[in-house]
């Protein structure tokens, strides 16, 4: 219902294309079984589409036919260090090339997210801290050893270019673990709080720009102001953490000031998206626009009165009839 996304997307997709057909209920109770089971099938309309991402507005669905993937006989991961943010992209080009295919994973922090998250650790980061960027990347394949080798490769052929300046290779499910575990499980410290977090995305090319403008929006508008991010960087997708510090006034008028005037403001010049995989609930609803023209969310409440003219599903979320 939300057409939720992940760390595998570049791999495997968002939520809507790992499903083959489903099975929902409307608001008059009318079944819709379209429980298709083939990769291809042109006939008419793709129904499911009505009901994956549109967060139960219109319709509530029962069951589900997924497409599944064999599951990969290798993993091979690098936790790796970027010291300028164009190479970013260029490594992303880089591993995906030499991959050929099985690159899975390519996720980025900022370096203040990376030292937030591990101060915690109890020990010492498995690279120092003091770096503009880190990336997570994994590839996943069928051959352990081939694959291993050519991973390593790759890694080492971006730090004899330069394009990363250090990497950290895992050498046990443990250690990867650990590697995943500061990209994933987030430890804000007190002086974060309150914080405000978001999901948006928009094209790679304008990734850094867009980023050090909510930077200085935010400076702007509280000087004790921190912006951490981390994001599927592979797939355009940023996940920010905004903290107005001490300065903050009143977690609401702070968070709508944050949303507004840092946030989506300086989306809609970049063409992005305020809700790349998370939706848009009650929350963004005002924001829509920013992603969404006036034909589109003109259509988008005509199919909401037409499929639920009583306005029972979930009513409220996403738009407003």
């Amino acid at each position: 219902a939300t057409n939720a996304g992940g760390l595998n997307v570049i791999r495997y997709g968002m939520a809507r294309a790992n499903v083959l057909g489903l099975e929902a209920v409307l608001a008059d109770g009318t079944v819709i079984s379209s429980m298709n089971r083939m990769l291809k099938n042109n006939s008419g309309y793709d129904l499911k589409q009505l009901f994956i991402g549109t967060e139960g507005t219109l319709g509530v669905v029962t069951r589900v036919v997924l497409a599944l993937q064999e599951q990969p006989g290798s993993v091979s991961t690098a936790l790796v260090a970027i010291e300028e943010g164009r190479h970013l992209a260029t490594f992303l080009k880089h591993m995906d090339r030499a991959l050929g295919g099985t690159l899975t994973a390519f996720e980025a922090m900022w370096q203040d997210y990376y030292r937030v998250n591990t101060a915690g650790l109890g020990r010492d980061p498995p690279l120092g801290r003091d770096h503009a960027y880190y990336v997570v990347v994994e590839g996943q394949g069928a051959d352990p050893a081939a694959d291993d080798a050519r991973f390593t490769a790759a890694v080492e052929a971006a730090l004899e270019s330069g394009l990363i300046v250090d990497a950290v290779l895992p050498k046990s499910d443990a250690e990867r673990e650990r590697i995943w575990a500061i990209r994933e499980h987030f430890q804000p410290d007190p002086g974060l709080r309150p914080f405000f977090s978001y999901d948006v995305s928009l094209p790679l090319r304008d990734i850094l720009v867009y980023v050090e403008e909510v930077r200085g929006r935010l400076q702007l508008e509280w000087s004790t102001a921190r912006l951490l991010v981390v994001g599927h960087f592979g797939d355009g997708n940023l996940h920010f953490i905004v903290s107005p510090g001490a300065a903050g006034s009143g977690d609401r008028a702070a968070m709508h000031a944050a949303s507004d005037r840092c946030v989506y403001q300086p989306l809609q010049r970049h063409g992005g998206a305020i809700s790349a995989e998370h939706g848009i609930g009650l929350e963004k609803k005002a924001w829509l626009p920013i992603s969404r023209n006036a034909q589109e969310i003109e259509l988008m409440q005509l199919l909401k009165r037409t499929l639920d003219p009583r306005n029972i599903l979930n009513p409220g979320k996403v738009i407003d009839v």
